[in-house]
């Protein structure tokens, strides 16, 4: 039996439907377990509680949860909170949540112990030690065995930290799956865990799923909520480290996708080629629409495809991403480059095929910010040197679709190869 776990979902409604598709192509969405934060930052709350109303969901209590509903807080509590940003998002989340959902959230239990599969479990938001406020992968193991001690279970599930991990102390089991809806480790990717039960025993997973990001920023714009939320969400950070990073009201100054990705390359369309590095696409990002630039260059003919990429890309959409792969030293030492060349995003081999491009963008004083793919989280596990374009090239042309920051996937770089 297979059952999925998730956390600090926070109303990012993209973010739990990506994850609900994984968990049910692994067969482990008959029970679901709810570790609390349905709501609070994200633009969905309602929505995200109604799902928790299901028969298959079992749920305990969130902290953000509890102070949304609080009539103590909410009159003289978010009077006391001197950040306006979170003030406004605790109005506007309690305001956004239908009766029936504040009753909802008013049954649900802070702490929950259940029996699966003759295992006992106990779930809870925070640590069931009001001591240890957090537990995360960094908790000292000292706390970790005084915990265990007090705990009359066989497996522990927390939430609240945001940070995955997956612990055993003794003879308890503790999981802790991350954040679906917002992650704060500078990985925006959701969080969450499968735990297997098999033969009277428990194991966990965890999984990192990439999801429509723009459409979970789209929405926050759609709403009052301030804008610093979308960073939050963008950047896989928590509120305090994205006023750290980019000040208190940052100007989101990112190129937006567009949901277009074009192809470009020299494999031919007899082979599956073609075919794979679509499939690698739609998985990561299902609302692509990916478009054929030309698959016919003459093989390894760098120059024809930077000349038919230049002509090409000016006639698509602003946010538009154009993945190329020509590259007749591949499998050498070649970087692997994502690029923001005026209004469009760019993933090519550093190999001069991007250079008509940046010569034009030079001229013009267009934006041009070029970064060196050093992040394999964002592709294939167990790239190849073989086929790049499968597992590193569109995966990562994927991510940019999906709004992943371009500055996430790897260094930037001054010194592109210009060849053309």
């Amino acid at each position: 039996m297979k059952i999925s776990l998730l956390s600090d979902i926070h109303g990012n409604l993209p973010a739990l439907e990506a994850v609900l598709r994984h968990a049910r192509g692994h067969s482990a969405t008959r029970t679901i377990l709810n570790l609390g934060d349905l709501t609070g930052y994200g633009p969905e709350p309602d929505a995200t509680v109604r799902w928790a109303q299901s028969a298959a969901v079992i749920s305990v209590l969130g902290d953000y949860d509890k102070k949304v509903l609080s009539k103590k807080h909410r009159q003289e509590g978010w009077s006391r909170i001197d950040n306006l940003d979170k003030r406004t998002m605790f109005a506007w989340t309690y305001q956004s949540l239908s009766k029936k959902s504040r009753q909802f959230l008013k049954s649900l239990p802070e702490k929950r112990s259940i029996l699966l599969d003759d295992i006992q479990i106990l779930m809870t938001h925070t640590s069931p030690d009001p001591s240890v406020e957090y537990l995360g992968p960094d908790t000292p193991q000292k706390d970790l065995a005084e915990l265990a001690g007090k705990v009359d279970a066989a497996v522990l599930l927390c939430g609240h930290s945001h940070r995955s991990f997956i612990r055993k102390v003794g003879g308890l089991l503790i999981v802790n799956p991350g954040s679906v809806g917002r992650p704060d480790d500078g990985d925006p990717r959701a969080s969450y865990a499968i735990l297997d039960f098999r033969e009277g025993e428990v194991n966990a997973e965890l999984f990192r799923i990439p999801y429509n990001i723009n459409a979970a920023v789209q929405a926050i714009y759609r709403t009052s909520l301030p804008r610093i939320f979308s960073e939050v969400i963008r950047q896989g950070l928590n509120y305090d480290d994205v006023v750290d990073h980019f000040g208190p009201n940052p100007s989101c100054p990112y190129l937006e996708p567009n949901g277009i990705l074009t192809l470009l390359t020299d494999f031919g369309l007899k082979d599956q080629f073609v075919g794979i590095m679509k499939g690698v696409i739609a998985e990561i990002a299902p609302q692509a629409q990916v478009m054929d630039l030309s698959h016919q260059v003459q093989s390894g003919n760098v120059w024809e495809a930077a000349h038919l990429l230049r002509e090409t890309a000016p006639y698509f959409p602003p946010g538009t991403v154009h993945v190329a792969v020509v590259d007749p030293g591949m499998g050498t030492e070649h970087r692997a480059l994502a690029a923001r060349i005026g209004a469009h995003f760019f993933v090519a081999p550093d190999n001069g095929l991007l250079s008509p491009l940046i010569r034009a963008a030079g001229e013009d004083q267009q934006p041009i910010e070029i970064f060196a793919l050093d992040q394999p989280q964002y592709w294939l596990p167990v790239p190849s040197h073989n086929f790049q374009g499968r597992d590193i090239f569109a995966p990562v042309g994927a991510h940019l679709l999906n709004g992943l920051p371009i500055e996430k996937l790897g260094q930037r770089i001054a010194d592109p190869i210009l060849v053309i």
